[in-house]
This record gives structure tokens, sequence and C-alpha cells, in this order.
């Protein structure tokens, strides 16, 4: 692996390793006219160029940034990327005026995403992950989460979860896998006879997934439930997380916390006493702009969460019935405009505290001993990634010291 010098950066702007939470979580190392030294994909130091050079060894490649500024690759801590079929016309449905129970009605929602997810083979559904993996990459996505959970039976939950695994190795983007068979139940089953299914697929599933999810909602799995399914992924080594408190407050938070989930996630209807009880916790709250947007709901109170000192990550839940979106720019356009947040504390809760949602504490910024996982933006100052919405910035994408991608029809 070849070592890099990145210099000539305009702005280098990045979290501190360490400020997740409260007041410190704005608190960004903002360095000027600086350079980056890459050596066998980790940073070993940042600077001015003068700073820098003192601990350079040896001939490195040398990337001139052009007054680019830098920021820390995009981590993306829940997706939906694995999905075969397309729903833009439920959209077009939904946009004039019909409801979802019609679109339902005529074949819509979930359960036409797990048709057409189970009719592809294996090789079908990795050829257009493979070319969603390649736009979010253009968009400076460097790590990213991917459930399963649109297969709904052990053989399509499975090939779901190969697919994720097997592109993990032939992409740059790191891909973490989450089991999510209790996302829904399948049609012409019971919920009880699919819940009996999913507790029998974890253990056959278990070595192809790092976590556990459910969706623990009005109608789709209660808080007992999804209990019963994260223990027993905690019992063959799934750590839980949860998709809860989305549209209804079902107890849901209140139970991840106390099996210690690693996020919970969505947290549109969030009480008082939940809002304090994550705060006083370590378990991540990934809030997700994108569903609120796009399905027109409330946002997940975040200057509220932040403000009583939890640990928040955001992410894009991409996926084709609710967030049609990898573009992490516009969802912290989204954080400050909806949720409250500051420029500064988007760009923490998209890039380090989303790798703290993923348990990956040597992502996420620009600091001596991270990984190389790094953007130069097509502009000077790191705020116009957010200010400048539905643009996208990103110019080279380099990810564990290589350069992943390059835009090559914006040149300054």
């Amino acid at each position: 692996m070849s070592d890099l010098l990145i210099q000539n950066i305009g702005q280098i702007a990045s979290p501190k390793p360490g400020n997740t939470r409260g007041k410190e979580l704005g608190d960004l190392s903002i360095i000027e006219d600086g350079a980056v030294y890459i050596r066998d994909g980790v940073i070993k130091s940042v600077g001015t160029l003068s700073e820098v050079l003192d601990e350079v060894e040896g001939q490195p490649e040398v990337v001139d940034a052009g007054g680019r500024a830098a920021i820390p690759g995009f981590v993306d801590s829940h997706s939906h990327l694995v999905f075969g079929g397309n729903r833009a016309h439920e959209f077009a449905m939904r946009s004039a005026g019909a409801t979802y129970e019609e679109i339902a009605a005529q074949g819509g929602g979930i359960v036409s995403t797990v048709e057409a997810t189970r009719a592809m083979s294996k090789a079908e559904l990795e050829a257009r992950a493979f070319l969603r993996l390649e736009l979010a990459l253009e968009q400076g996505i460097t790590t990213m989460e991917i459930k399963s959970g649109y297969g709904l039976d052990l053989d399509t939950e499975r090939k779901m979860l190969e697919v994720i695994n097997e592109l993990n190795d032939h992409q740059p983007i790191e891909l973490v896998p989450t089991f999510l068979g209790a996302h829904a139940v399948p049609t012409g089953s019971t919920k009880e006879e699919y819940l009996e299914e999913v507790l029998n697929m974890i253990p056959e599933l278990s070595d192809l997934a790092e976590y556990c999810d459910v969706f623990c909602e009005k109608g789709y799995f209660t808080k007992e439930e999804s209990r019963r399914v994260l223990e027993k992924g905690l019992k063959h080594g799934l750590k839980p997380k949860i998709h809860t408190n989305q549209f209804n407050d079902i107890g849901g938070v209140e139970m991840a916390l106390d099996l210690e989930a690693v996020s919970v996630d969505h947290l549109e209807v969030l009480s008082d006493e939940d809002v304090r009880s994550i705060s006083d916790s370590d378990t991540i709250a990934t809030v997700l702009p994108g569903v609120s947007y796009f399905l027109n709901i409330s946002y997940s109170p975040a200057r509220k969460l932040i403000d009583e000192g939890a640990i928040v990550a955001l992410a894009s839940d991409f996926n084709p019935g609710s967030s049609m979106t990898m573009c992490m720019q516009l969802l912290m356009n989204m954080a400050c405009t909806k949720m409250g947040m500051s420029v500064e504390e988007a760009l923490s809760c998209s890039t380090q505290n989303g790798a703290l949602a993923l348990e990956r504490k040597n992502i996420g910024c620009i600091s001596e001993g991270y990984q190389a996982d790094l953007l130069l933006l097509e502009t000077d100052d790191f705020r116009n990634v957010a200010y400048f919405f539905g643009q996208n910035h990103v110019s080279v994408v380099i990810k564990k010291g290589k350069i992943a991608y390059k835009c090559t029809h914006l040149e300054r």
C-alpha cells in the first residue's frame, strides 16, 4: 500500500476524537491551509504542510487538493440498500392523493419489494446493489450498514446477507451486515408463525451478520416479541439494534436500553422520559430525516437529544418505500433546517457518531491514528455541504488511504 501526502488543502474540518455528545459535539477541529500524511492506510499526521512534512518518510504519492476543503468520509449507519424492484409508481400514486391503504390494496408497499427481491437471483440482486454503491461512493459514503429484511424467508434473507458480504470484497465502501428478518410479516403467514420462523433463522444466519434488528411498532412486532428476537440474536453473537418509535411509542426504547442496544433508530415519536433515558446511556440515537421528509411525518427531536447529552447519529435509511436517497449531504441540510442541528453537529453526527453506531472507533475523524477515510470537496468551506443543498460537493473520495473515486466532470 503506497503512502499518500495530500497538500494544499484549503480547510480540514473534522470532529475531535471523543467529542460525541452535548455541547462538545459541534466543537470541530478546523485547520486552514493544511495537509494530511497517510501511511499504510492510516493517518499519520495532520496539520500545516511544514508540520506534516516533518513526519513524512520516503517518497509518498503527492495529491494537490487545489485549495479544496477536506472532511471525513460519511458513515451511513442505517440503510436497506439491497432490494429488488422499484416503487416510483407508488410515490406517484401517493403524490396524486392515494393513501397507503389504497396502495397496499393494489399490491404495493413492502409486499411488492419482498416479491421482487425473492424473484431475483443472487447475481441480479448483487449487480443492482453494486450500481447503488457506486452512487453512494460518489456521494462520499465510505462506510455503510446494510440490512436484510426484504426476504422474510430463510432463503431470501440468506441471499441478501450473502450479497452484502460478497460486495464487501468487490468495491471500496466498507459494508456492515445486519439481519432484519423481523421487518414485517409476510403474506400468507400469521405473526405467531413468522415470529417462530425468524427465531429459527437466527442461528442459521448469524455468521453472515454483525447485528440483529427488529421493527418494533404497532402492526409489526410488539415490545415483547422484539425482545425475544433481540435476545435470541444476542445468544448467537448478534448485537441488538432496533427500529422503534417511528409512528407510535410502544415501549421499544425502554426495552432496547435494557438490552444495551448499540443503537435505537427512527425516534420520530419520543417522550421526554425516553429522551432522558437515551441520554443517560451509551446507546446511539440514530435519526433519519429522509424518512420524515419523504413521508411528511414528524422529525426526531435531535435538538432535544443533543441538549440532553445523547450520542446522536445521522443516517439515510435508504430504502424503496420511505427514504429513496443516499445523499448524506442533503440529510445534513435537513438536520440543520428541520431538526435544529448546527452544521458542525450535523457533520459530527454523519461521520464520527455514525461510526460509533457501528462500533467502528477508528473511523469518522481526520486525526492521527484513524483509518484514512476522507473526502476532498468541490468547495473551500465545509459548511457549503449543508448550505448549498441538492448539490454533490464531493470531488475525491479516499478510502483506507487509496483514491477510490475522483470526479472527472468538475474541474477547478
